[in-house]
């Protein structure tokens, strides 16, 4: 029992420091777009990186299992899923929509997933997770609405977005197989090293003509390797530990989390402003996730 929350308690600081490097990531790729860095080649130069050091350091440790052959499709479609597909969605999405309004379809993530692990894998859904998810959604908004209270509409950019929502959704049925079989490191790694094929095509579409412009210097190279060492590697290594520990449904809520941290991170520096709206925003979020890790077992009626 008592090594029990001693997993439990591992797998939810795992799932916080995650959340810390994927809300700071917004922050160092801001600074390279700024510094005309294309989207597409931010991330493949960080899977590239992060592929490469780990891909490298598990070998030496000899920590890198190697897949399986009847693992070969579920990697694929992992790799597919997310990095590749969640990223084109949501990243294309936001030029149709608003901030806020695509922060709060990606804020219902967490409910999608819950409904497809129960079709996937008999998973429970329970009732303290969905209104947990549910307030935190209003969290979301609260703290991303802009001063005019109003967002706008695109079904263009909604498709998009939805296209990152099931994408996630499937990245946790497969990633929630695979960590029966691989550690999490194995899995982050391969994710990241199969992702990068898929991003190619984009580069000499979109971003090649770009790339004369970018501005190589120690702060674009520090936010390469942050985005690529904390985030890419890091921050999916530590939600696949926090998975394995806690399960996908209890897990993946905590990303309404990174909007605080970005936040928090951009009014530090000055990119944002800090209003008690968004004080507000953040407490009810807080307030929503805890409420979701919650078993409450409601009292039978007396006599039945």
């Amino acid at each position: 029992m008592k090594n029990d929350y001693k997993k439990e308690g591992l797998g939810y600081l795992a799932i916080m420091f995650a959340m810390l490097f994927w809300g700071l990531s917004f922050v160092w790729i801001k600074h390279l777009l700024n510094n005309h860095f294309p989207v597409f080649t931010i991330v493949a130069i960080r899977l590239l990186i992060a592929s490469a050091v780990f891909i490298t350091l598990l070998s030496l440790r000899k920590k890198l299992q190697r897949v399986e052959r009847a693992d070969y499709k579920d990697f694929l479609l992992l790799a597919f899923f997310e990095p590749f597909l969640y990223f084109i969605g949501e990243d294309f999405g936001l030029k149709y929509v608003d901030a806020s309004y695509a922060a709060v379809i990606i804020a219902l993530i967490p409910i999608v997933i819950s409904i497809t692990m129960y079709f996937a894998e008999k998973a429970p859904i329970r009732w303290e997770f969905v209104v947990g998810t549910l307030v935190s959604v209003v969290g979301v908004l609260m703290l991303t609405l802009g001063p005019n209270g109003q967002m706008s509409f695109s079904l263009k950019g909604t498709m998009l977005l939805s296209i990152a929502v099931l994408s996630a959704s499937g990245y946790s049925v497969l990633l929630t197989r695979l960590l029966k079989k691989y550690s999490p490191a194995t899995v982050t790694t391969w994710q990241n090293f199969i992702a990068i094929p898929f991003y190619i095509p984009f580069i000499l579409i979109f971003d090649i003509k770009q790339w004369p412009a970018m501005i190589w210097d120690s702060s674009t190279i520090l936010s390469l390797l942050c985005l690529a060492i904390l985030c890419s590697a890091g921050a999916y290594m530590l939600y696949s530990y926090s998975v394995k520990q806690l399960t996908v449904t209890k897990t993946c809520i905590f990303t309404n989390l990174i909007p605080i941290v970005t936040l928090l991170a951009a009014a530090s520096i000055g990119q944002e402003t800090f209003t008690q709206m968004k004080f507000w925003g953040i407490l009810v979020i807080v307030i929503g996730v805890t409420f979701s890790q919650m078993t409450v077992k409601l009292k039978a009626t007396p006599g039945k």
